[in-house]
């Protein structure tokens, strides 16, 4: 068929004879197959519209019909699940693999099925129903395929070991593997003089299936001068041998066990240990002297327990800024520090990892080791040079220095900690080496949103003129270490300005002023560094300058004076002040209002009934339920929020102005007064009980 866009390529079910290696895929599965088959067939040919419709279609529906477990179903009796990784060569057999993961390394595994081990088809049957004959090993390792393995058993005369002696343990590599040995390992294949073969060292006495590695490591004695060999098993059933992955595992033989791996091994102490295994390459020449500096080589040479090693190269130390490099390689503090990063209990293998584990280094921190499109990565650093095995555990090459916090400087924290507008405000302005030089602080770092929501004119402010943003560094700032043993509430903390800040203690959290602290902090040794979720703004004014100041608090400050309470607000303290606009007042009959502001006594009462006796932020009060505290005058206080987020006190009164913040306490402003207990006929414990009885989410948090 013709067509403007050349020969047209179209996905049929015919389609499907032709394609090699697809095994017992499911018909969608092998449609789609088929499709990009077809496709590379053709690469100078541009294909047809209906071709990529259709394929993709194709594409997901069987992705929908893996998710849905359709092909986790055996289709006949006999028959073991293998997954294949797209892309790859990549096989997971049932034994090796534990369950089915539906991504490997990032890349999306089909589901097949294969005749279990003994078993083959039979011609018009569903499944794998003929029982294949026992045969030894040399004549089981024939039926998997294993020519070469075959090949050189029978070069090095060892065709009648495999055949009539045992039981043996063969880990036999696949023909892949053989054909990417170097010369140096084919001579050890294939020796002169009678010397034993290298093949002997993939022979170990004894059946040993895969649940005879129960641990997480062991060695076993082979046939090559007694030499041990390092089996490993992992978490979803992935075992290795000398860092081979077990491809196929538990035929059985009549005189034995084969497993199938991925390569030719060699001995361990070929290489050496983990000490001399670093000290031989001389492209880790900066690790080495870290190690010396650190005093931590002989650790690497201890037989008795086995580490893998996250070596950063030479390139990866020459990436460390100079002041850092230079403290690695004389400190021998930092040093230590480093290195712990850099070393695990265990081996770990890189074919250990098919989707990503947590592992723990010397130093009880964690890092992630994960298996992507693009090959395996530790944190941010890409494995470059893998599984260089030692007698003591295994060597990584990394491309970057895996620094802990400590030895870290805090701006490096900080664009970790994605307040991206913070540090863009910081770098703008020139001001990196003042977060940089500083000595045993706090830092609270605002989030990006935390800098949306300022006034535009301080955003401007921030935006061009560096001195604005040198002032707010000074006032987020603080001396000493606020760690969690030292948060205490009402705490005043020193700046870099006059103004303090002040700590809140509550439930649910901490927070400074009026910004709550986000997520747990992070520490190097210069700082200790927090995200807050506001600006901190300093203010040198008191609760009573507050009053004073605002037109709309006028008769309300005049009941201030009248009741004496105005030299409190003046004083250090803690203190929450609900303060009643002038409109809420104008709800009041005139003629009451004025014969209680000539009242001292009822006046005070009245003052008492909205300050309390420590300061309150509104990040403070819960999102669900209510929080009660008493006032001076010994009525309940309640906050709440309503359906619309609206802040509310005693229920019904909006808080329209919260968190005006003062160096003793803070200010909210309420649009109505409240009410005392005893005007309405109510006691306190009554209201509350009342309260407890109505609202479900009603708690009951301070008094």
């Amino acid at each position: 068929m013709d067509s403007i866009y050349g020969d047209v390529i179209t996905c049929s079910p015919r389609m499907l004879e032709p394609v090699s290696g697809a095994g017992n895929f499911s018909p969608v599965v092998m449609l789609a197959l088929s499709c990009v088959r077809r496709q590379q067939q053709h690469p100078d040919m541009m294909v047809a519209i209906p071709l990529l419709v259709v394929c993709s279609l194709v594409f997901v529906s069987a992705s929908a019909q893996r998710a849905n477990g359709k092909t986790t179903k055996s289709p006949g009796p006999n028959m073991c699940m293998v997954q294949q990784v797209i892309g790859t060569n990549e096989k997971f057999f049932t034994h090796c693999v534990a369950q089915h993961l539906k991504m490997i390394c990032e890349r999306p595994t089909f589901l097949s099925w294969d005749c279990c081990s003994g078993y083959e088809k039979e011609e018009g049957k569903v499944g794998c129903t003929k029982v294949k004959p026992l045969g030894n090993l040399l004549e089981t390792a024939g039926d998997l395929g294993l020519s070469q393995f075959s090949q050189h058993a029978e070069r090095n005369n060892l065709s009648h070991t495999l055949r009539h002696e045992g039981a043996f343990t063969v880990f036999a590599p696949a023909n892949e593997a053989f054909a990417q040995t170097t010369p140096y390992e084919r001579s050890l294949l294939n020796p002169a003089h009678g010397s034993q073969s290298l093949l002997l060292y993939h022979v170990a006495p004894g059946k040993l299936t895969l649940d005879t590695f129960h641990a997480r490591s062991q060695n076993f004695v082979t046939l090559y001068e007694d030499k041990r060999i390092r089996v490993n098993k992992y978490a979803y059933g992935v075992a290795t041998v000398n860092c081979a992955r077990i491809i196929r595992a538990d035929e059985t033989a009549t005189n034995g066990i084969i497993h199938v791996i991925d390569e030719v091994v060699k001995p361990l102490d070929l290489q050496g240990n983990l000490a001399e295994r670093i000290f031989s390459d001389d492209k880790y020449s900066q690790f080495q002297l870290a190690l010396f500096v650190a005093d931590m080589i002989n650790q690497l040479h201890q037989t008795d327990r086995t580490f893998t090693v996250l070596a950063p190269t030479d390139q990866a130390f020459a990436k460390l800024p100079r002041e850092i490099l230079d403290l690695i390689l004389t400190d021998a503090n930092t040093a230590e520090k480093v290195i712990k990063r850099h070393v695990v209990r265990g081996v770990y293998c890189g074919d250990a990892i098919v989707v990503s584990v947590g592992l723990k280094t010397l130093d009880d921190s964690r890092v992630l080791f994960r298996c992507t499109r693009n090959g395996l990565y530790v944190n941010g650093a890409r494995v470059v040079d893998r599984d260089l095995l030692a007698t003591n555990g295994v060597i990584h090459g990394i491309d970057r220095v895996l620094l802990p916090d400590s030895v870290r400087q805090p701006t490096d924290l900080l664009d970790e900690m994605n307040v991206k507008q913070f540090m863009a405000l910081v770098r703008r302005a020139g001001l990196e080496h003042k977060l940089n030089n500083v000595s045993n602080v706090t830092i609270f770092a605002p989030t990006d949103k935390a800098l949306d929501e300022l006034p535009s004119s301080a955003q401007a402010a921030l935006t061009s003129d560096p001195l604005a943003v040198d002032k707010l560094l000074d006032y987020h700032i603080v001396k000493g270490r606020l760690t969690e043993n030292r948060l205490i509430g009402d705490l005043a903390l020193d700046t870099g300005l006059s103004a303090k800040i002040k700590v809140t203690v509550f439930r649910n959290g901490v927070a400074v002023n009026n910004a709550k602290a986000v997520g747990p902090p992070r520490e190097c040794d210069k700082a200790l560094i927090q995200k807050v979720d506001k600006v901190l703004v300093p203010t040198e004014n008191t609760l009573m300058d507050l009053i004073n100041n605002d037109k709309d608090l006028s008769i309300f400050q005049q009941a201030m004076e009248t009741s004496g309470m105005s030299e409190t607000l003046l004083r250090d303290g803690s203190y929450t002040v609900l303060a009643p606009t002038n409109m809420a007042f104008s709800y009041l009959n005139q003629w009451r209002l004025d014969e209680m502001l000539n009242d001292p006594e009822r006046v005070k009462k009245f003052v008492d009934r909205h300050i309390i006796n420590r300061m309150i932020v509104k990040c403070e009060i819960p999102e669900q339920g209510t929080y009660g505290i008493a006032s001076r005058q010994g009525d309940l206080t309640v906050f709440t929020y309503d359906t619309r987020n609206q802040l509310l006190v005693n229920d019904l009164i909006n808080v329209d102005s919260p968190d005006n913040m003062a160096v003793n306490g803070v200010l909210h402003k309420v649009a109505d007064v409240l009410k005392c207990s005893c005007e309405l006929g109510v006691t306190m414990s009554t209201r509350y009980q009342h309260r407890t009885s109505s609202r479900r989410h009603f708690h009951r948090l301070r008094y």
